[in-house]
């Protein structure tokens, strides 16, 4: 590679049209099963990069828009239905506590929902495909 023109490559100079953010966002949200917050990041790149991004990829970030917010309610949900599953177990000294399998079981279908979602994205992505929103 030419040194010369890397100041012309489209990913540094950030005129590829959103595909790199897109990207970098797909990664972020993965690392966010670990971290939490890489996700958020991404959210907020993805906020602020779609305006300017050219088709297909604005449809990507509204897609990780999307799959954030999903993320949220989930969780919001499976933490409400821990609570419900805590104080039924307690209140029937320790038989509800079998409703702990419900909140867990959602938890496993949101990050199984959440993966197969980021890898649909990411193949389209390299395949320079809209993501239907």
């Amino acid at each position: 590679m030419d040194i010369a023109n890397v100041s012309e490559n489209a990913a540094v100079t950030g005129n590829d049209g959103g595909r790199s953010t897109a990207n970098l966002n797909y990664i972020l949200f993965i690392v966010g099963f670990f971290t939490g917050i890489t996700a958020l990041i991404g959210v907020i790149l993805a906020y602020v990069n779609r305006d300017n991004a050219a088709e297909p990829f604005r449809s990507h970030l509204n897609w990780q828009i999307k799959i954030f917010w999903r993320g949220i309610w989930f969780g919001l949900g499976i933490a409400v239905t821990y609570f419900v599953a805590a104080v039924a177990g307690i209140l029937t000294v320790g038989f509800g506590f079998i409703l702990m399998l419900i909140p867990m079981a959602l938890g496993i279908w949101w990050m199984v929902w959440t993966l197969l979602a980021i890898i649909k994205g990411m193949k389209a992505l390299g395949r320079s495909e809209k993501m239907p929103v």
